[in-house]
């Protein structure tokens, strides 16, 4: 999560947002009435005014005009599966962190997708090694191994491998 650093008013001229989500490359900007979430206005958002600009008078368009309505959120305890999951079933490239009624951060879709491979990342070291480590205690292959193996094992644990030896 990233603590929420901009936001914009229901009152903002789009054109404005639009500029402060450029420069600050953001996919997706909260609306904000005081201290109340009303909204997040997505690129999707813009993007489609931007489509539409030359169809009919946009001018003086306001967020609250376009801005997307909050149908998800996500806890500060919510966690990397579950929070992927609500990404699932929505549209947004960034969603809001909510924590007692206030907004505390923001997370993207690009944020999740980076710590889910992170994870399997890890987690697929994690078992080369633990399926090396069963390896080398069911079947030594090495002298190196068989060094490695009686240094680290009990007297017991050392003749339990070598009666599975064939």
């Amino acid at each position: 999560m990233q603590e929420t650093k901009h936001h914009v008013r229901p009152d903002t001229p789009v054109y404005e947002a639009l500029d402060l989500l450029i420069a600050k490359k953001l996919s997706g900007i909260p609306v904000l009435d005081g201290d109340h979430l009303v909204g997040f206005l997505t690129e999707k958002d813009c993007l489609r005014l931007q489509a539409t600009t030359h169809m009919y008078n946009m001018t003086g368009r306001k967020v609250r005009d376009i801005m997307s309505s909050i149908n998800e959120t996500l806890h500060p305890a919510n966690d990397l599966l579950s929070a992927a999951q609500v990404f699932l079933t929505c549209n947004f490239a960034a969603l809001p962190v909510i924590e007692g009624g206030k907004l505390v951060g923001s997370i993207t879709r690009q944020s999740i997708i980076l710590a889910v491979q992170q994870w399997h990342h890890d987690r697929g070291l994690d078992f080369a090694h633990e399926k090396k480590a069963i390896q080398m205690v069911d079947n030594p292959s090495s002298i190196e191994n068989m060094q490695h193996l009686a240094n680290n094992s009990s007297r017991e644990q050392m003749a339990s491998v070598l009666r599975n030896r064939e």
